[in-house]
């Protein structure tokens, strides 16, 4: 992590002269942009870059720019990485969180209950800001940090409160997803409207609305993996990492 005490503006000269000597070392790398870990005086910084090649590079610039203005919207909530601002214009520099994803981790984790209480703090926190994440159902969204305090990450279709009717819809529409994601992955499984009342506490059954788009979604979704045979893919990746985990015991 960086330092606390230091100005985004230090961090950003010296993600710059990181750059460019070419010493960051890649993540992840999505269809919009290329993650990387440079690690400078002012300490360990991620940086976001946008593919910049083909016909898309402009629309993937706009999103990355975008992305940022939602971090500095979100400055100070808890659970919510500092931005150091977009590098030479166009790079999106992060306060680094070490650990890992919550799809790699969540059989480790210790408190499970106060994990997710904890994101729920965060979700209102941001909400109050007025951002909904969009896509919280993503478990490599959200990062187990230090002391098991979870993190989001990746803002890029976080929906953003407007000010007319339909943008406050879509805003609304939003934040229950995000809601319904939590739910989901804090009882680790979907949960039907009809067993809402019988299988999640009063407090969470409060919170869970079923959405229209969710339906939608599941009903596209579920013949799709079936076709690309996504489940019998993923038992197989989870046996694999099952036998590696023996190997290393």
């Amino acid at each position: 992590m960086t330092n606390t005490h230091t100005t985004p503006d230090v961090v950003a000269r010296a993600v710059h002269d990181a750059i460019a000597r070419g010493e960051g070392r890649v993540l992840g790398q999505g269809y919009q942009a290329t993650v990387e870990l440079y690690s400078t005086p002012a300490g360990d910084v991620v940086v976001k870059k946008a593919h910049g090649s083909g016909p898309l590079g402009p629309l993937y610039r706009h999103l990355l720019r975008r992305e940022h203005a939602v971090y500095e919207q979100l400055a100070g909530v808890p659970g919510v990485p500092r931005t150091y601002g977009l590098v030479d214009g166009e790079h999106l520099a992060l306060e680094y969180i070490a650990g890992p994803s919550l799809r790699t981790n969540e059989r480790e984790l210790q408190d499970r209950a106060g994990f997710f209480a904890a994101l729920l703090a965060t979700l209102r926190a941001m909400h109050a800001a007025g951002v909904a994440h969009a896509d919280l159902k993503r478990k490599a969204n959200i990062i187990v940090g230090p002391g098991e305090r979870p993190w989001l990450i990746d803002f890029g279709i976080a929906a953003r409160r407007g000010t007319s009717a339909l943008g406050r819809a879509w805003f609304e529409h939003q934040e229950q997803a995000d809601y319904n994601a939590w739910i989901k992955l804090k009882y680790g499984r979907r949960i039907e409207p009809a067993e809402a009342a019988k299988v999640l506490s009063p407090e969470d059954a409060a919170l869970y609305r079923p959405l229209w788009t969710e339906r939608v979604a599941r009903a596209i979704r579920v013949p799709w993996q079936t076709i690309t045979l996504r489940r019998p893919r993923q038992r197989w990746r989870a046996a694999r990492r099952d036998e590696t985990e023996r190997r290393k015991d």
